[in-house]
Protein backbone atom coordinates (compact mmCIF):
# COMPACT_ATOMS: atom_id res chain seq x y z
CA UNK A 1 0.00 0.00 0.00
CA UNK A 2 1.40 3.67 -0.23
CA UNK A 3 1.60 6.06 1.41
CA UNK A 4 -0.99 8.20 -0.90
CA UNK A 5 -3.37 4.63 -0.08
CA UNK A 6 -2.41 4.74 3.41
CA UNK A 7 -3.75 8.07 3.86
CA UNK A 8 -6.75 8.35 2.12
CA UNK A 9 -7.72 4.77 4.50
CA UNK A 10 -6.85 6.47 7.40
CA UNK A 11 -9.04 10.14 6.76
CA UNK A 12 -12.04 8.00 5.47
CA UNK A 13 -12.06 6.20 8.98
CA UNK A 14 -11.75 9.37 10.53
CA UNK A 15 -14.84 10.33 8.68
CA UNK A 16 -16.77 7.38 9.86
CA UNK A 17 -15.96 7.87 13.01
CA UNK A 18 -16.88 11.79 13.19
CA UNK A 19 -19.97 10.28 11.56
CA UNK A 20 -20.89 7.81 14.37
CA UNK A 21 -19.85 10.32 17.24
CA UNK A 22 -22.19 12.45 15.42
CA UNK A 23 -24.83 10.04 15.47
CA UNK A 24 -23.83 9.16 19.76
CA UNK A 25 -24.52 12.41 20.14
CA UNK A 26 -28.04 12.59 19.20
CA UNK A 27 -29.47 9.76 21.33
CA UNK A 28 -29.64 11.27 24.68
CA UNK A 29 -31.47 14.34 22.95
CA UNK A 30 -34.13 11.72 21.09
CA UNK A 31 -34.27 10.08 24.65
CA UNK A 32 -35.49 12.99 26.49
CA UNK A 33 -38.04 14.15 23.49
CA UNK A 34 -39.72 10.64 23.89
CA UNK A 35 -37.75 8.88 21.37
CA UNK A 36 -38.49 5.14 22.12
CA UNK A 37 -35.64 3.93 19.74
CA UNK A 38 -32.90 6.04 21.11
CA UNK A 39 -31.95 5.17 24.19
CA UNK A 40 -32.08 1.60 23.24
CA UNK A 41 -29.11 2.49 20.25
CA UNK A 42 -27.01 3.64 23.22
CA UNK A 43 -27.25 0.62 25.30
CA UNK A 44 -26.59 -1.41 22.37
CA UNK A 45 -23.74 0.87 21.43
CA UNK A 46 -22.11 0.29 24.61
CA UNK A 47 -23.40 -2.34 26.80
CA UNK A 48 -19.98 -4.22 25.37
CA UNK A 49 -17.74 -1.52 26.41
CA UNK A 50 -19.13 -0.72 29.87
CA UNK A 51 -19.31 -4.30 31.01
CA UNK A 52 -16.22 -5.11 29.50
CA UNK A 53 -14.80 -2.12 31.93
CA UNK A 54 -16.66 -3.37 34.78
CA UNK A 55 -14.99 -7.05 34.11
CA UNK A 56 -11.56 -5.70 33.97
CA UNK A 57 -11.92 -2.83 36.57
CA UNK A 58 -12.41 -6.26 39.21
CA UNK A 59 -16.10 -6.42 40.01
CA UNK A 60 -17.48 -9.41 40.91
CA UNK A 61 -19.59 -11.41 38.70
CA UNK A 62 -22.29 -11.79 40.94
CA UNK A 63 -22.35 -8.00 41.31
CA UNK A 64 -21.86 -7.10 37.62
CA UNK A 65 -25.41 -6.86 36.38
CA UNK A 66 -26.46 -5.12 39.56
CA UNK A 67 -24.53 -2.43 38.66
CA UNK A 68 -24.57 -2.40 35.16
CA UNK A 69 -27.95 -2.12 35.37
CA UNK A 70 -27.42 1.12 37.88
CA UNK A 71 -25.39 2.55 35.21
CA UNK A 72 -28.24 2.90 32.36
CA UNK A 73 -30.41 4.09 35.18
CA UNK A 74 -27.95 7.00 36.08
CA UNK A 75 -27.40 7.77 32.56
CA UNK A 76 -31.06 8.10 32.15
CA UNK A 77 -31.33 10.20 35.21
CA UNK A 78 -28.75 12.57 33.87
CA UNK A 79 -29.79 12.64 30.32
CA UNK A 80 -30.95 16.10 30.20
CA UNK A 81 -27.29 17.42 31.53
CA UNK A 82 -25.54 15.78 28.53
CA UNK A 83 -24.35 18.27 26.13
CA UNK A 84 -24.69 17.20 22.32
CA UNK A 85 -22.08 19.51 21.56
CA UNK A 86 -19.10 17.34 23.43
CA UNK A 87 -18.69 13.39 22.51
CA UNK A 88 -20.95 11.34 24.45
CA UNK A 89 -17.82 7.90 25.30
CA UNK A 90 -16.34 10.51 27.66
CA UNK A 91 -19.31 11.52 29.37
CA UNK A 92 -20.73 8.19 29.98
CA UNK A 93 -17.90 7.30 31.36
CA UNK A 94 -17.53 9.92 33.72
CA UNK A 95 -20.66 7.86 35.52
CA UNK A 96 -19.46 4.34 34.70
CA UNK A 97 -16.01 5.27 36.21
CA UNK A 98 -17.43 7.26 39.21
CA UNK A 99 -19.62 4.12 39.85
CA UNK A 100 -17.15 1.67 39.99
CA UNK A 101 -15.30 3.95 42.69
CA UNK A 102 -18.21 4.05 44.56
CA UNK A 103 -19.28 0.80 44.60
CA UNK A 104 -15.72 -0.24 45.70
CA UNK A 105 -15.38 2.61 48.31
CA UNK A 106 -18.84 2.25 49.79
CA UNK A 107 -19.27 -1.15 49.80
CA UNK A 108 -15.14 -1.96 50.81
CA UNK A 109 -15.61 -5.19 48.15
CA UNK A 110 -12.49 -6.89 47.35
CA UNK A 111 -10.75 -6.73 43.90
CA UNK A 112 -11.81 -10.46 41.94
CA UNK A 113 -9.69 -12.06 39.28
CA UNK A 114 -11.47 -12.07 35.49
CA UNK A 115 -12.99 -15.52 34.90
CA UNK A 116 -11.08 -17.53 32.06
CA UNK A 117 -14.72 -17.98 30.19
CA UNK A 118 -15.87 -14.43 30.04
CA UNK A 119 -17.40 -14.01 26.86
CA UNK A 120 -16.66 -10.20 26.54
CA UNK A 121 -12.63 -10.03 27.29
CA UNK A 122 -11.87 -7.48 25.22
CA UNK A 123 -7.65 -8.89 25.62
CA UNK A 124 -8.00 -12.39 23.99
CA UNK A 125 -5.98 -12.29 20.40
CA UNK A 126 -7.30 -11.93 16.86
CA UNK A 127 -7.84 -15.34 15.34
CA UNK A 128 -4.97 -15.73 12.67
CA UNK A 129 -5.12 -19.59 12.81
CA UNK A 130 -2.18 -19.99 15.31
CA UNK A 131 -1.37 -23.35 16.17
CA UNK A 132 -1.80 -24.73 19.34
CA UNK A 133 1.39 -23.71 21.10
CA UNK A 134 1.02 -19.90 20.06
CA UNK A 135 -2.72 -20.23 21.52
CA UNK A 136 -1.55 -21.89 24.76
CA UNK A 137 0.92 -18.96 25.24
CA UNK A 138 -1.40 -16.07 24.46
CA UNK A 139 -4.03 -16.87 26.78
CA UNK A 140 -1.17 -17.50 29.33
CA UNK A 141 0.27 -14.42 28.98
CA UNK A 142 -3.61 -12.78 28.38
CA UNK A 143 -4.07 -14.62 32.35
CA UNK A 144 -1.30 -13.24 33.64
CA UNK A 145 -1.88 -9.49 32.12
CA UNK A 146 -5.57 -9.53 33.60
CA UNK A 147 -3.72 -10.88 37.21
CA UNK A 148 -1.47 -7.49 36.45
CA UNK A 149 -4.33 -5.27 35.68
CA UNK A 150 -6.03 -6.19 39.02
CA UNK A 151 -2.54 -5.18 40.86
CA UNK A 152 -1.61 -1.88 39.46
CA UNK A 153 -3.01 1.32 41.87
CA UNK A 154 -6.61 2.04 40.78
CA UNK A 155 -5.73 5.18 39.20
CA UNK A 156 -3.23 3.84 36.70
CA UNK A 157 -5.83 0.86 36.32
CA UNK A 158 -8.91 2.93 35.45
CA UNK A 159 -6.85 5.51 32.97
CA UNK A 160 -5.00 2.66 31.38
CA UNK A 161 -8.41 0.98 30.70
CA UNK A 162 -10.00 3.77 29.18
CA UNK A 163 -7.56 4.13 26.76
CA UNK A 164 -6.86 0.88 26.09
CA UNK A 165 -9.65 -1.27 26.79
CA UNK A 166 -12.48 1.59 26.04
CA UNK A 167 -10.52 3.20 23.39
CA UNK A 168 -10.63 7.07 24.90
CA UNK A 169 -8.17 9.77 24.04
CA UNK A 170 -6.19 10.74 26.54
CA UNK A 171 -7.83 14.66 26.83
CA UNK A 172 -11.30 12.85 27.14
CA UNK A 173 -9.76 10.11 29.64
CA UNK A 174 -8.78 13.55 31.71
CA UNK A 175 -12.23 14.83 30.98
CA UNK A 176 -14.16 11.70 32.67
CA UNK A 177 -11.77 11.43 35.81
CA UNK A 178 -11.70 14.81 36.10
CA UNK A 179 -7.65 14.93 36.01
CA UNK A 180 -5.49 17.15 34.45
CA UNK A 181 -4.30 15.97 31.24
CA UNK A 182 -0.83 15.86 32.49
CA UNK A 183 -1.45 13.18 35.40
CA UNK A 184 -3.50 10.91 33.29
CA UNK A 185 -0.23 10.50 30.58
CA UNK A 186 1.95 10.16 33.77
CA UNK A 187 -0.78 7.40 35.33
CA UNK A 188 -0.73 6.17 31.96
CA UNK A 189 3.04 5.88 31.25
CA UNK A 190 3.81 4.44 34.76
CA UNK A 191 1.05 1.70 34.09
CA UNK A 192 3.02 0.32 30.93
CA UNK A 193 5.97 0.63 32.86
CA UNK A 194 4.99 -1.56 35.39
CA UNK A 195 2.92 -4.28 33.06
CA UNK A 196 6.11 -3.76 31.34
CA UNK A 197 8.36 -4.81 34.35
CA UNK A 198 6.35 -7.61 35.36
CA UNK A 199 6.30 -8.99 31.86
CA UNK A 200 9.81 -8.81 31.82
CA UNK A 201 10.56 -10.41 34.82
CA UNK A 202 8.27 -13.28 34.17
CA UNK A 203 10.06 -14.21 31.40
CA UNK A 204 13.58 -13.69 32.58
CA UNK A 205 15.32 -16.95 32.50
CA UNK A 206 14.57 -19.05 35.72
CA UNK A 207 17.81 -18.65 38.35
CA UNK A 208 19.11 -15.32 36.09
CA UNK A 209 22.28 -15.01 34.29
CA UNK A 210 25.08 -14.57 37.57
CA UNK A 211 27.11 -18.10 38.15
CA UNK A 212 29.00 -20.33 36.56
CA UNK A 213 29.21 -24.06 35.47
CA UNK A 214 32.54 -25.65 36.64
Amino acid sequence: MTVASSSLAIDSAERQQDVVDLKERTWLTRHCRGDASAFPALLEAYRRPVYGYLVRSGVAEADRDDIFQSIFLKIHAAAQSYDPTRPLGPWLFTIVANTVRNHFRVQAVPITTVPRDDPLDPLDPPDPNPGPERIAEARETIAWLEEALLALPPAQREVLLLITIVGLRQQDVAYSLNLPLNTVKTHLRRARLALAAGLADRDAPAGGTGGTDD
